[in-house]
């Protein structure tokens, strides 16, 4: 089944991501799965992509579509040469619900933390980000 995630924050006027596809295989029986689910597929593209940078950094037209659509542009490279644990990233993600640091929604109907949560192909999954981060980049 195909869904659709899109991430706001309180502070920004426009989506972070807008519309992104995702593909759902497994059955989401409750909102705390949901998250599970979306953190460990996240994890693994993370873990999948290339350590370094390319030699000669360019951006395609393809490329640059793509991102845009999505609302990040970018090399598809990261920075950290070690591989993230996905048990932990999906224990804080639930952490972070189980204290409203952000907020779902499945088509515009809010979902709490362990309750059922019936997808259907099409629906619109909406993460809002509640905090204001402050701090920067070193």
């Amino acid at each position: 089944m195909t869904v659709y995630l899109k991430i706001k924050a309180l502070s920004k006027r426009k989506p972070l991501i807008e519309r992104a596809p995702c593909v759902i295989d497994e059955h989401i029986a409750t909102s705390n799965a949901l998250i599970a689910s979306i953190v460990r597929r996240n994890v693994d593209e993370y873990n999948k992509k290339t350590v370094d940078a390319p030699l000669f950094p360019y951006l395609t037209d393809d490329g640059l579509a793509n991102g845009a659509k999505t609302g990040k542009i970018g090399f598809n490279d990261r920075k950290n040469e070690n591989s993230q644990d996905a048990d932990l990233a999906v224990e804080n993600a639930l952490s972070c619900f189980r204290d409203g640091i952000f907020k779902l929604f499945i088509n515009d109907e809010e979902k709490e933390y362990g309750v059922p949560a019936e997808l259907k192909d099409g629906d619109e999954i909406t993460f809002i980000r509640l905090t204001m981060l402050a701090g920067r980049m070193w």
